[in-house]
């Protein structure tokens, strides 16, 4: 059986929507209970979905058990180390081998930037690669392998479609090879001629980098 890589036991993130103390009274009508009391592993390689209603806090899960917020209680176990209390700069020699692709391809994708740019930013941060030329390289490469050409590699955001901007972002979240991967929603912004296609590329991917997967979903299909 494959090794555990995460572990979440009791993952609270609860939000205060006016002013007061988050901590104050377990039943404040105005703190928003986004994630409350979630337990579960995920196993090397495994990919796990998480489905449930718009709204139901699960893209708040996701990035809380990434850390990007902070837990309001229970723990994180990555690789058996508990990083629930870990800050920021502490986390960034881990954000290489957690990486997320997001519901909305255009709003995560810097519209100035090209898509070469994009791809080779997390190699740039994480310093993979021998040097630029390299990380160029490899970004065509993977830009290929998500089912886009060399010729998109030039182009903006913008110049590309729900399916194309999609790709990229499944591209750049690959370029850095990470252990853990955090899809949510991915194709509910596309068409569902397209859907079936990216679905499979993802799952032939993950599968190819040996990438656990946390896949988020409010359709069951």
């Amino acid at each position: 059986m494959a090794e555990t890589l995460m572990e979440v036991r009791g993952l609270e993130k609860y939000f205060q929507t006016s002013s007061g103390s988050l901590g104050r009274l377990i039943d404040d009508p105005d703190v928003v209970r986004a994630v409350d009391g979630v337990t579960l592993t995920i196993r090397e390689g495994e990919t796990l979905a998480v489905v449930g209603e718009s709204g139901c806090g699960k893209s708040t899960l996701a990035k809380t058990m990434l850390k990007l917020h902070q837990p309001t209680a229970g723990s994180i176990i990555y690789r058996g180390t508990d990083i629930t209390e870990l800050s920021q700069s502490e986390m960034r020699p881990l954000r290489r081998e957690m990486q997320m692709i997001v519901q909305d391809p255009l709003g995560s994708l810097h519209p100035s930037k090209t898509v070469g740019q994009l791809v080779t930013a997390p190699m740039d941060v994480h310093n993979i690669g021998a040097d630029s030329k390299a990380r160029q390289e490899r970004a065509r490469a993977l830009l290929q392998r998500v089912g886009l050409s060399v010729e998109h590699f030039d182009r903006t955001p913008e110049q590309l479609s729900g399916g194309q901007q999609q790709r990229v972002g499944i591209a750049r979240a690959l370029s850095v090879e990470p252990d853990f991967l955090v899809a949510d929603e991915p194709t509910s912004a596309l068409d569902v001629s397209v859907q079936a296609k990216v679905l499979k590329r993802l799952d032939t991917l993950t599968r190819e980098h040996g990438a656990a997967m946390l896949f988020i979903a409010h359709d069951l299909s």
